[in-house]
């Protein structure tokens, strides 16, 4: 599988909006390599599985992602999850040609954001739309982008874009999204990337806003990847989520992957956030991702 075959060269706007009307086969030669198991009622559980190639890691993308969301609507009519940016969303195009999806029920979020137009090359609702949104009948009312009027540019743009996501979270229906008894939006699913210094969502290392547990949705305005403004998830709303999922493909994955992996087992790291995610976590990992386990 060609991951960049599943981007498309549209232009993101919202006609493009409008216009949008595994069972794969799992060679997972699991490794277990002393992480604890939690496993959960899907069957996931907390070992990374491993694949021979990025295909692999797609087609088990999809069929982790269709069984959360097939389980979710069946219990309360309907499906929510939060994606990261970057190549994460590409990894989900075998999506586009499942016949059985019901699309119509499903919700979409984003687990950070940065503070651009959704035209920018940086906004990851863009690069959604482009690589996977852009062709799936989700209703265009049910993709929860940022409120772009707010960031025409991207300085001193977090704090608005921050309390106008939060505020339109806690309006939606607990059939929509779920609150637990602490207080926390329960999402179906997140799925999640990390970057090479182990940052996930725009948490970032030994940032102060690990520590802050309310609101949802924080503003950070010294993000040191640019743009500097953005927006996330907090950690306290990553964790109260049902099942998380990381994916490592490539080796240039590897070496952080373990280190994840490593550090999460014991009781995190705050200089590795992605190593503070708690819960039911699921690995999907190629060869090259899993070389460093």
């Amino acid at each position: 599988t060609n991951m960049s075959s599943c981007a498309l060269s549209a232009i993101v706007s919202p006609t493009l909006l409008k216009r949008s009307n595994l069972h794969a086969t799992k060679r997972s030669g699991r490794r277990t390599r002393g992480i604890t198991r939690a496993g959960t009622k899907m069957g996931s559980s907390n070992d990374p599985q491993i694949f021979p190639d990025v295909g692999g890691v797609s087609a088990a993308l999809a069929d982790l992602t269709m069984r959360a969301a097939q389980k979710a609507i069946e219990e309360r009519g309907s499906f929510a999850v939060a994606v990261a940016g970057g190549s994460l969303i590409n990894l989900l195009c075998g999506l586009k040609d499942k016949q059985e999806v019901d699309w119509s029920n499903w919700h979409v979020f984003w687990v950070d954001e940065r503070c651009v137009p959704h035209g920018d090359p940086d906004s990851n609702f863009g690069g959604a739309v482009k690589a996977l949104l852009g062709e799936v009948p989700i209703p265009a009312a049910q993709l929860y982008a940022i409120d772009e009027s707010l960031c025409p540019t991207n300085a001193g743009a977090a704090k608005a874009c921050a309390e106008e996501y939060d505020a339109r979270l806690k309006s939606l229906s607990r059939e929509v999204l779920p609150v637990s008894d602490a207080g926390l939006p329960v999402f179906d699913l997140l799925l999640l990337g990390f970057g090479p210094d182990g940052h996930m969502c725009s948490l970032f290392p030994d940032h102060a806003l690990l520590s802050v547990t309310e609101p949802w949705i924080l503003p950070i305005s010294d993000s040191p990847k640019p743009p500097p403004e953005r927006i996330t998830f907090s950690l306290p709303v990553v964790n109260a989520a049902k099942l998380k999922c990381f994916t490592a493909v490539g080796e240039g994955k590897a070496e952080m992957a373990a280190i994840i992996i490593e550090k999460s087992s014991s009781n995190g790291d705050s200089f590795i956030p992605a190593s503070l995610v708690k819960g039911d976590i699921v690995w999907l990992m190629d060869e090259a991702g899993a070389s460093k386990l």
